[in-house]
């Protein structure tokens, strides 16, 4: 009868849990340095979420080790919807890659929402003789080995996406790894490496600068922020993968606190003017989703990223 009425007393304050947050300050953590597409979209959620709560909603960056130190904080944190993370596929993914770790990459977070989806962005320095995905592929069969990508990581998804594109394509380059997704922009264009596979809004303003050029998307179709840039599968190479980010708790948070998120973001970001923003700032699009929705389609797409690891034999310590 106790344990009933422990139960009972638990079930009943989740509601009421809801009711009265937030009532402190929210840090959403991002395992990235300041500036990239996660920073970016985590600002926008925490700005719309102090628009509608009057609370303070605040990004915290804590890059490194592609996410895992931030996932271990977030992780370890209380699960009371206080300390929250915006998870990419990447660093989401890298739950999945250390060997050791304290954390459980597959049950270690509660999803809350999908906030964005987007196509990755191939594309080239400025300096190397290529003109389209056909080129670049050429020029790596005659130089096996010697033509190096940038990455935001070993085992981020900008680096499975680019192993992916060379078994597709049947070549070898070589990964070079960067803390985070502008220093490794900033190499490429300087001709540090030769291309990358990355998300378009990192990559988008160098290929304006003519810095960089633009070869491909990894989607089944075109992006509608780069119209003009072809698919990789229109290139030849029979590749599709996408990027998401979304909004994750701790394990065990309040189920009422989760779905209370999960409700007011998909309603702030399933509007023309944020469909727009995402966009244009993001090259990303969203399609609401419950917690339970974007569970599913976590379980379904980890098993796809985990083949392509099993297949390139990585795992890091």
């Amino acid at each position: 009868m106790k344990r009933l009425s422990s139960v009972l007393l638990a079930l009943l304050a989740f509601p009421v849990a809801a009711q009265e947050y937030p009532g402190k300050i929210v840090r959403i953590i991002v395992p990235f340095p300041a500036g990239g597409s996660t920073d970016v979209l985590a600002r926008m959620v925490a700005q719309k979420l102090n628009e509608s709560y009057g609370q303070i909603f605040i990004a915290e960056n804590r890059p490194g080790a592609t996410g895992t130190i931030a996932g271990a904080f977030v992780a370890k944190s209380p699960p009371d919807g206080y300390t929250l993370i915006m998870h990419s596929m990447s660093t989401y993914m890298a739950g999945y890659l250390y060997r050791k770790l304290s954390y459980d990459g597959a049950s270690a977070f509660a999803p809350i929402i999908n906030c964005s989806v987007n196509p990755f962005y191939l594309v080239s320095a400025a300096s190397l003789p290529v003109k389209k995905v056909a080129d670049l592929v050429a020029l790596a069969r005659r130089h096996p080995n010697e033509l190096t990508f940038a990455t935001v990581g070993m085992g981020s998804g900008a680096h499975l996406a680019a192993e992916m594109f060379n078994a597709a394509a049947g070549i070898k380059t070589v990964a070079v790894a960067y803390k985070g997704s502008a220093p490794a922009m900033i190499a490429l264009a300087s001709g540090e490496t030769v291309f990358a596979i990355n998300n378009i809004l990192d990559a988008q303003p160098f290929v304006r600068q003519g810095k960089m050029r633009a070869l491909a998307v990894t989607g089944a179709k075109r992006s509608p922020a780069v119209p003009e840039v072809p698919t990789l599968i229109e290139s030849g190479i029979q590749v599709e993968a996408n990027l998401w980010t979304g909004l994750f708790a701790p394990a065990g948070t309040p189920k009422a606190i989760v779905n209370k998120l999960n409700e007011d973001i998909g309603r702030m970001l399933d509007t023309p003017q944020m469909k727009e923003w995402l966009l244009n700032n993001l090259g990303g699009e969203i399609t609401p989703q419950t917690p339970e929705q974007f569970g599913a389609f976590l379980a379904m797409d980890a098993a796809r990223w985990q083949k392509i690891i099993k297949q390139i034999g990585l795992q890091l310590d």
